[in-house]
């Protein structure tokens, strides 16, 4: 019975369906919102086998490089051959000799994050426990969203103001490095792989719509740090919506390494065939003052957040105590608008690095 629910995951159709509904069962065994899974693990024999499997299964589980990899390829992709050479060069110059192309690259700032026990990432060979958590705040544009208006002090209220976040790192690295204006001796290619890894990175997090706001009410009062404390299930699986939307409802949770790189770049192809640059139409229509932009980028995410996940929940008893159901329709809706972000944002990317690249300096 089980194999079968395995075969039949409505939440994915790839290969990693199964850790999936072992990743359901662990969530109900370690959540401190059902006291009474543990009783009732016992009385499942399948359920108290997982419970002593919780060891294993917590060293496997991990947020997905996948569509920060498909970003970044349809990005290369609308470049000239020029501009690949380019940035073909300078990643070739990484320090790190792991993530030395511009696929990996996009997920260089996930795999340098303190690993979180709660997710903890694969234990690749060529990987220590990294400590850089002080960068961990730029994945994110913590816009308030109080629609029960509850009492907000100054933090939570302008938390999304400043340098200091997704929008401000973006728009510091564009800047800088399009004022270089081909300067002889100005940066260097650790500079550049460091900025231009976390470029690639954070322009792709502002479209991911959990990553643009911090939800309050009465039950949240500290937010709900863009849908990590909102658990919602379907099909008889649990997950908090901000992994679900990072992983596109776990369509998309390939890591690097392990991915396969062809397989990849032929799924970014069928991507922007299903998706093509004509059919965004005013949303590529990218003004000059691209710096500015970046906050339109944001404002449209954060709107996309508010229509197809918020406006669709009891936004007055979201919690951290419950597991909240949702529909077919929600989740395909849902799906189509984050693959649909995806590639809006190689789209824009690669308008972006055009005009970084062309202001790398000769000498470089």
């Amino acid at each position: 019975m089980l194999a079968a629910r395995w075969k039949h995951c409505p939440l994915g159709n790839d290969s990693t369906c199964a850790p999936r509904q072992i990743h359901t069962y662990m969530h109900i065994l370690t959540s401190a919102r059902t006291p009474h899974a543990l009783v009732t693990a016992m009385r499942n024999p399948i359920q108290a086998l997982l419970l002593c499997a919780l060891p294993l299964i917590q060293r496997v589980a991990s947020w997905s490089d996948e569509p920060h990899m498909l970003i970044a390829y349809i990005a290369y992709e609308n470049l000239n051959d020029n501009e690949k050479a380019t940035i073909d060069r300078i990643f070739a110059h990484s320090h790190d000799k792991d993530f030395d192309n511009i696929i990996s690259a996009a997920t260089w700032p996930d795999h340098i994050k303190t690993p979180d026990p709660r997710r903890s990432h694969h234990s690749f060979p060529f990987e220590r426990s990294e400590i850089l958590d002080i960068f961990n705040d730029w994945h994110y544009v913590k816009t308030p969203y109080n629609p029960t208006k509850v009492h907000l002090p100054p933090k939570h209220l302008y938390g999304h103001k400043g340098k200091h976040n997704a929008a401000g790192i973006t728009k510091h690295i564009y800047r800088t490095l399009v004022s270089i204006k081909k300067k002889p001796k100005y940066g260097s290619y650790y500079s550049y792989n460091f900025y231009l890894k976390y470029f690639i990175h954070l322009f792709a997090d502002i479209h991911q719509p959990l990553h643009t706001l911090n939800f309050f009410n009465g039950h949240l009062i500290n937010g709900d740090k863009g849908g990590n404390d909102i658990t919602v299930t379907y099909g008889g699986l649990n997950g908090n919506i901000h992994y679900l939307c990072d992983s596109i409802f776990n369509s998309r949770r390939k890591k690097w390494p392990t991915v396969d790189v062809q397989k990849l770049k032929r799924d970014a192809t069928t991507l922007m065939n299903s998706f093509p640059a004509h059919a965004f139409r005013s949303q590529l229509r990218i003004p000059r003052d691209k710096i500015a932009y970046i906050d339109t980028i944001v404002h449209q995410a954060y709107e996309l957040a508010l229509e197809y996940v918020y406006n669709k929940l009891p936004m007055h008893d979201l919690s951290k105590d419950k597991i909240f159901p949702v529909s077919k329709m929600f989740v395909t809706q849902l799906k189509n608008v984050l693959n649909h972000q995806m590639v809006l944002a190689g789209y824009r990317l690669a308008q972006y690095l055009k005009d970084i690249l062309e202001n790398v300096p000769d000498d470089l």
